[in-house]
């Protein structure tokens, strides 16, 4: 900092002759300290920076009403938390978002204040096309939630999307300009001699009352020695914009959509035991999406062998029951009506004990459904699936050929796995009927073809199959 030069006398001032005699130039000579000392109480040392504190006064004032929107954005996204974790599987995804779209904006306030910044921070065009490239991100976020989070792994989708995620990206390019032409500090070192005396830029502010938060405050002085105050205020004010809107918020409200891409009775169960699910479906012929309720989900996986597995089964016949006529009333498609009554239908035979007319009729109706949708459902379900013919066992075997049996399957088709795994020998050859076939129960009415355990592990894989051919539909239509 330079120390201020001393000011020039205009031309005006200085005399025109030397002084006529001695008295003259002792008066002169006695009058020039104090004309000197006139001229020094003209220098005010902090002119710049109080027409700077104007600016910021009338920049950063209303930053009370910024920070009770930042507060009720902050209680609203708690309630959107809660929601999520508690409410939202009976509302549905789409219905959600569609709801709470247009209420989150974590720019709440800003775009407010920016309509003050205007008039000096002048190149707004470059953040006016960022803060539109904010809007079209957080869209895309909106999206990828909704149609196709089961994609991807949803940590990689939040690790990929918080560098991208920044309410206030390009106001940090603004400062550069701003600090040319508001900047408070150029003034301050040219005007002020060394040492520099304390100078509480913010005092002004504080008295007015306009920064009430006093964590705030001591953040802005601390960025004074270094930074532009302005810059300052505004990154405290992008704080508080990423306060409202927080990355372990966004974390968790994946993870809970991510249990919301599972039916109620399996988001409890962990990763790890989704291969042994697996595994029985293919051993038992039954799948166990949104039926039997969860706790005999756990008694089943606990289980080591088909047999104790299909005792749980009849030993809980009237639970499992229960849940597969709940699931059914889930299905409500106009195309699949008749086949949701016959099931039912069914259902009320094994009810009253009549296991083989039971059996009989969920083989005839899988067979029917398979061939009427099930088919279009694989081809859009299995994408990369090469189906090598027509017939329902084909097209399931093409459908299982997409999985190789060692990676993680993501949460959005695990059910359908499940199903195609269970379905895979009811429509398969079979000399003799360990789990549930289809063909030999339609086609060789032998001792052996109609077990109750069978009917039972029947009437799961046909709900599951009309709960995601009613999705399907629906989405058709």
């Amino acid at each position: 900092m330079h120390e201020p030069e001393e000011p020039q006398e205009a031309d005006d001032e200085r005399p025109s002759q030397a002084p006529r005699d001695g008295g003259e130039r002792e008066r002169a000579s006695t009058a020039s300290p104090f004309t000197g000392l006139a001229r020094m109480s003209r220098i005010d040392p902090l002119a710049g920076v109080r027409s700077q504190l104007a600016e910021m006064t009338r920049l950063v004032g209303p930053v009370a009403a910024l920070q009770a929107q930042l507060k009720q954005n902050q209680k609203f996204l708690a309630a959107v938390q809660s929601r999520a974790a508690s409410d939202v599987a009976r509302v549905g995804i789409p219905s959600i978002i569609a709801s709470l779209g247009p209420r989150i904006d974590p720019l709440a306030g800003v775009r407010e204040q920016l309509a003050g910044m205007a008039r000096i921070t002048g190149p707004m065009a470059a953040l006016q096309a960022q803060l539109r490239q904010n809007d079209q991100l957080l869209a895309s976020v909106r999206s990828k939630i909704t149609v196709d989070a089961g994609l991807t792994n949803l940590p990689l989708i939040v690790a990929s999307l918080r560098p991208q995620i920044d309410p206030l990206a390009g106001v940090r390019e603004q400062l550069a300009d701003m600090v040319r032409i508001t900047g408070p500090m150029a003034a301050l070192q040219t005007h002020l001699p060394k040492p520099m005396p304390i100078i509480d830029p913010l005092a002004g502010i504080r008295s007015a009352g306009l920064l009430p938060s006093q964590a705030i405050m001591a953040g802005i002085r601390a960025q004074i020695a270094a930074v532009d105050p302005l810059a300052s205020t505004l990154r405290g004010l992008a704080e508080q914009a990423r306060n409202a809107f927080p990355s372990h918020l966004l974390r968790q409200t994946l993870s809970a959509r991510t249990r919301l891409l599972l039916p109620d009775n399996l988001r409890h169960v962990r990763v790890q035991l989704w291969p042994w699910l697996l595994r029985i479906s293919a051993k038992d012929g039954m799948c166990l999406a949104w039926a039997p309720r969860a706790e005999l989900v756990d008694m089943l996986v606990a289980l080591r062998t088909s047999q104790a597995r299909h005792q749980v089964l009849l030993d809980h016949r009237k639970e499992v029951l229960e849940d597969v006529t709940a699931s059914l009333s889930e299905v409500d498609h106009p195309e699949l009506l008749v086949y949701r009554e016959l099931v039912e239908e069914a259902v009320d035979c094994l009810v009253d004990g009549r296991d083989s007319a039971a059996q009989a009729l969920l083989g005839n109706v899988l067979d029917s459904c398979m061939r009427e949708y099930g088919h279009d459902w694989l081809t859009d379900r299995f994408a990369n699936a090469q189906f090598s013919g027509m017939s329902s066992h084909k097209r399931l075997t093409g459908a299982l050929a997409t999985y190789d049996g060692r990676s993680r399957i993501r949460p959005g088709m695990f059910t359908a796995y499940l199903l195609v795994t269970a379905l895979k020998n009811t429509f398969g050859p079979a000399p003799r009927q360990i789990t549930f076939n289809r063909h030999l129960a339609a086609h060789q009415a032998a001792k052996g073809s109609y077990c109750s355990e069978f009917a039972l592990a029947a009437s799961l894989s046909v709900q599951a199959l009309l709960r995601h051919l009613d999705g399907y539909l629906w989405t058709r239509t």
